[in-house]
């Protein structure tokens, strides 16, 4: 009898522990499934959000993208597809430059009221290359004045 029972607890003991081990194995694998679903990227909100979001897709030539981020008029959406038709007749080298640049903001200067920024900013790639933005926050949302950037008249 006492056999039949050591052997009882033995079976019970190993079952436990592979059941332990396969709950365990389970664990990482319900992580990563459960973190994937909450991964979506939040659309750029703040000034900084939005001028950053729009320079990484003007310097991905990403035009589609960018333009949801300039204010919406006609000079300003002929600019940007402008700019994308000329981005494609530089050299392959500067655009693969340019695609892998770090952003660098350099200053942000509001104008006159909290509703008008301009942003200076550089790019790793190249970094001399001075620009600048103009922000109008427009009900609620921040955007870019395309037309102004070009202009110089900021």
């Amino acid at each position: 009898m006492k056999k039949n029972a050591f052997l009882f607890v033995l079976i019970e003991r190993c079952l436990t522990l592979t059941m332990i081990r396969k709950f365990l194995s389970l664990i990482p694998v319900c992580a990563l499934l459960f973190s994937c679903g909450s991964n979506k990227v939040q659309p750029p909100t703040t000034d900084t959000e939005v001028a950053q979001a729009f320079i990484r897709s003007t310097l991905d030539n990403n035009i589609d993208e960018a333009k949801k981020y300039i204010l919406k008029d006609e000079q300003n959406t002929q600019l940007i597809e402008t700019y994308g038709r000329l981005y494609v007749k530089q050299d392959k080298t500067k655009t693969d430059g340019y695609k892998k640049a770090d952003i660098i903001i350099n200053q942000i200067e509001p104008v006159v009221s909290d509703s008008l920024e301009i942003i200076y900013y550089t790019n790793s790639f190249d970094p001399k290359e001075k620009n600048k933005l103009k922000l109008v926050r427009v009900d609620g949302k921040w955007l870019i004045d395309f037309k102004y950037t070009l202009s110089g008249n900021l």
